[in-house]
């Protein structure tokens, strides 16, 4: 079974800076497929545009960790969390799969929870 997790961190969220190294290292310890993205928003003096934007526009960096084994997703989303906690909205894993997604819940819930 294929599992994909996309945990989309806003601005603030993340406890410390989310580096491509940090889950380069993490990819070769679980042996899974990490990806990350940032996207830039619509900034203006008065803040960033997010009325009436798609999802995918809005600022945000959005981590992908993709395998074929449970065990190994769960590690490693325990690991992710334990580094720059969960993501701080109901809409944080969009973009995942049914199965990642419900894997991807447990853990949150067992580590840290939504809020």
């Amino acid at each position: 079974m294929k599992y994909l997790v996309k945990l989309r961190y806003y601005p603030g969220d993340a406890l410390q800076a989310i580096r491509e190294e940090d889950l380069q290292a993490l990819a070769a310890k679980w042996s899974l497929a990490v990806g990350l993205e940032s996207i830039e928003g619509e900034v203006t003096p008065k803040g960033e545009k997010t009325l009436d934007k798609d999802l995918e526009t809005i600022s945000q960096t959005v981590i992908s960790l993709e395998t074929d084994s449970e065990d190994v997703l769960k590690n490693s989303l325990r690991d992710v969390i334990r580094t720059y906690r969960s993501p701080r909205t109901v809409f944080s894993l969009w973009g995942s799969n049914q199965e990642g997604e419900k894997v991807a819940w447990r853990i949150i819930e067992e580590l840290d929870g939504w809020w």
